[in-house]
């Protein structure tokens, strides 16, 4: 029986596109993608989600691979990227209504510690009965460990789950542990039909 929905963030609750905000740094498509990819696309992103280096290491490192026209925008890249995310709105009724059929919400996010800069936009984010950030803890999905310290951290049965998430491997990840999941593309009545198909009402 499902006690707890588990949320991922990015594009589940909030949209995060950065090949479309990148777009507001620069008009030159060139330099589009070159920060795109050293910084976005870049295993210093990875880190930074991880909690194991600093948003100046990222600049110091990302500056030394660009030229020196785009060494400001990475600063500006760095210091706002998180601003140009915006809520995804139907999902405060869906969180809403889980809520107030009893079931116990947690957020499960790979995501820096700018979170705390913007996680006021959350659709429904004072609902949540936890918060499980993966740089807190040093690991990300879709890295078993993770979902290992997550159950543990919050004493929850992984069978007694279901995690939404954006991405296939995550959801994967989290069956292997014994969490149910749905991959989310965005559709709220298809996720509303997997709700249903789970037994969990909402």
């Amino acid at each position: 029986m499902i006690k707890n929905v588990v949320f991922d963030m990015g594009n589940v609750l909030i949209r995060y596109a950065p090949a479309d905000f990148i777009q507001t740094f620069t008009s030159n498509t060139e330099h589009q993608q070159l920060l795109l990819n050293e910084i976005f696309l870049a295993d210093e992103w990875l880190q930074y989600d991880r909690g194991t280096i600093t948003k100046d290491k990222i600049i110091e490192n990302v500056t030394k691979r660009l030229p020196e026209t785009l060494h400001v925008s990475v600063s500006e890249v760095m210091d706002t990227w998180y601003q140009k995310m915006t809520p995804i709105i139907e999902m405060e009724a869906i969180v809403k209504g889980l809520k107030a059929n009893g079931y116990h919400l947690y957020l499960f996010s790979n995501v820096s510690q700018d979170f705390h800069q913007f996680k006021h936009i959350i659709p429904g984010v004072d609902y949540f009965e936890g918060l499980f950030l993966s740089s807190d803890w040093k690991c990300i999905k879709p890295e078993t460990e993770i979902y290992q310290k997550f159950f543990t951290h919050f004493d929850l049965t992984p069978s007694e789950c279901f995690f939404i998430d954006d991405l296939p491997m995550n959801i994967e990840s989290a069956k292997n542990i014994g969490m149910d999941g749905y991959v989310f593309d965005g559709d709220i009545s298809d996720l509303k039909a997997h709700f249903k198909k789970a037994g969990i009402d909402f």
